[in-house]
């Protein structure tokens, strides 16, 4: 392979590549089956204060419907957000090929599972809990607990890092 002027979606010639997948990797799962998952925790987070509310409201004698009915659609819709934004960037498989590396998050997995788009790896560190990886012009954390194979995933991280030829 020749070295070629530097660009983040450089393509490398070689068809080999290395998946590796996260505990939150969507497996032959619906769309609504992972938003189901994802939303459970928050809204019982979103819940806690409408629920304390009308029982606050219940004790001193007011009527609690009112609270819970304008509270737990709002409550919902913040919880379904959060849901819909944690899905859109808690990382969820990663390929590694020759010189770059393909990051999918939980809903790139589930929207496009076969589109990649190759990045170099600039940087790669491990921390206590996490791992420090700046894919193209983004920097990603990998927790620990989240990747079942992470020292292969570092082997195959650092070797393909270690074999871009298009580094400026």
């Amino acid at each position: 392979m020749t070295n070629r002027p530097f660009s983040l979606t450089h393509q490398v010639e070689i068809s080999n590549e290395s998946p590796y997948f996260s505990r939150h990797f969507p497996a032959n799962q619906s769309y609504r089956s992972v938003l189901s998952t994802w939303v459970i925790r928050p809204i019982a987070f979103c819940m806690l204060p409408v629920m304390i509310g009308a029982l606050i409201a219940i004790l001193e004698g007011f009527p609690g419907l009112p609270f819970l009915t304008i509270g737990f659609p709002l409550a919902l819709i913040c919880a379904s957000v959060w849901a819909w934004f944690r899905i859109q960037v808690t990382p969820a498989a990663l390929y590694i090929r020759e010189g770059a590396a393909s990051l999918q998050t939980v809903w790139e997995s589930l929207r496009s599972p076969s589109k990649r788009q190759w990045l170099p790896i600039f940087e790669l560190r491990r921390g206590p809990s996490f791992v420090t990886l700046a894919l193209g012009d983004a920097t990603y954390y990998l927790e620990h607990d989240d990747w079942p194979d992470l020292e292969a995933l570092l082997n195959a991280l650092h070797e393909a890092r270690s074999t871009y030829h298009g580094r400026p």
